[in-house]
């Protein structure tokens, strides 16, 4: 039998260290510090603004939400006050580098993630009909206030800081670079790669990019639902909720959109469905143009 390659061992050691130094984390920040954690839940605290911890019903929530489990896997903190008319979270903060008992094999660019089906749905559509670029020509054109480029601004430095607290927090190494967290982050994504993924800002936006973007409406909505109670304003939130209004969608949603959170959805009637990835949902479209072609 071969022997195992070198980068093979090397990132074993690397996963097993990470695990054991998540497990042992203990930089919490004092206002977000809950007690839904017992002794042998080795998540890290809910540091995201605006955020409390998640409990056990909420990992369930999250996948009848999804339809997915590798989400609920990294799930943090949901948000302290609670938009939905039926007391679902609609939102939740994630672990940048979750761990599993096989190490880690997934890292998270985005700290926030969409999960109220109605809104995930809503903001798909938005997305399709192009909204972003409203946004953006508003940014661009935002020269004089710079209220839309300050909140943008504001956000990615939250998000940044935040990652690198989740990520580092209680590190003992004399940089960075020598945490055995960054070493991980490096072997996976290379010098540069790691260097933005620490940096990035919401949706991991990359910090070094001149392009005016917000990305993802899903994850700036996300954002807004998570901080919007905790900060004085929060204008392209503002202006993502207010075009959603203009669609007839309220954001605490319907009579009945609780049916897919709860679980009970195939005994309930409800109009709301359960998200279809937007990977998955790009190329289901694109193969219904081909056919359409054909």
């Amino acid at each position: 039998m071969a022997a195992p390659h070198l980068a093979f061992i090397s990132r074993c050691k690397l996963c097993s260290n990470i695990k054991t130094h998540l497990q042992s984390s203990t930089s919490i920040n004092p206002s977000t510090k809950s007690t839904h954690h017992n002794d042998d839940d080795s998540r890290k605290q809910p540091i995201f603004p605006g955020a409390i911890a998640i409990d056990t019903k909420d990992i369930s929530t999250c996948i009848n939400q999804t339809g997915q489990t590798a989400p609920a896997q990294a799930l943090l903190g949901k948000p302290s006050e609670c938009k939905c008319k039926h007391g679902y979270p609609q939102v939740y903060s994630l672990d940048p580098m979750p761990s599993n008992k096989y190490g880690m094999d997934r890292i998270n660019s985005g700290l926030i993630k969409l999960t109220c089906p109605l809104l995930v749905n809503a903001i798909d559509v938005m997305e399709d009909d192009k909204f972003m670029n409203e946004i953006n020509d508003k940014l661009i054109a935002d020269n004089e206030e710079n209220v839309l480029v300050n909140c943008m601004n504001d956000a990615h430095k939250v998000h940044a800081e935040t990652r690198k607290e989740l990520i580092f927090g209680d590190d003992n190494s004399d940089s960075i670079e020598e945490s055995d967290n960054y070493k991980l982050l490096k072997f996976k994504l290379g010098e540069r790669g790691a260097k933005s993924f620490i940096d990035a800002g919401v949706a991991g936006a990359n910090p070094l990019s001149k392009k005016v973007d917000v990305k993802c409406l899903h994850a700036w909505l996300g954002d807004y639902l998570m901080r919007s109670d905790t900060i004085a304003e929060h204008p392209i939130g503002d202006m993502i909720v207010n075009e959603l209004e203009k669609r007839g969608v309220d954001i605490s949603g319907t009579e009945d959109c609780h049916a897919i959170c709860s679980g009970c959805s195939a005994d309930t009637s409800t109009s709301v469905q359960i998200p279809i990835p937007r990977n998955r949902q790009r190329k289901k479209r694109r193969q219904i143009q081909l056919n359409d072609k054909e």
